[in-house]
């Protein structure tokens, strides 16, 4: 399940880039939004190295899975304040940027669920 949860996010987040639907210049973006922009960076690597140690190392994975949604709701609430960029967000990158969220808390649920399961084991 948390193979298809990183999926998802990683189509979502691929989704708020301007090579997707983003249509926001870079000139707008704040110093705060460049921010943000490492954080959610700094989550997709956390989720790609999760991702492949998932066999190996269930509980390491289940930690660095677990760590994405505390990183994320910063660029999430900063994009809906107004301090990502002079613009503000798109109805549809709003709209995928809670997709994405609510999936980081879905991959937070199975990481808690995975390092406890294998700490059992």
């Amino acid at each position: 399940m948390l193979r298809i949860l990183f999926v998802a996010f990683f189509v979502c987040t691929f989704l708020l880039t301007p090579l997707a639907l983003e249509p926001r210049p870079f000139s707008v973006i704040s110093p705060i939004g460049f921010a943000s922009l490492v954080l959610i960076f700094t989550v997709v690597a956390l989720d790609i190295v999760a991702l492949l140690i998932l066999g190996r190392n269930p509980r390491t994975a289940g930690l660095l899975a677990a760590i994405g949604p505390f990183l994320y709701i910063g660029p999430l609430i900063g994009d809906q304040v107004g301090l990502f960029a002079s613009i503000r967000p798109p109805l549809r990158i709003t709209i995928f940027e809670v997709i994405a969220f609510l999936t980081q808390l879905v991959i937070l649920f199975f990481a808690v669920r995975l390092r406890s399961a294998a700490a059992k084991a």
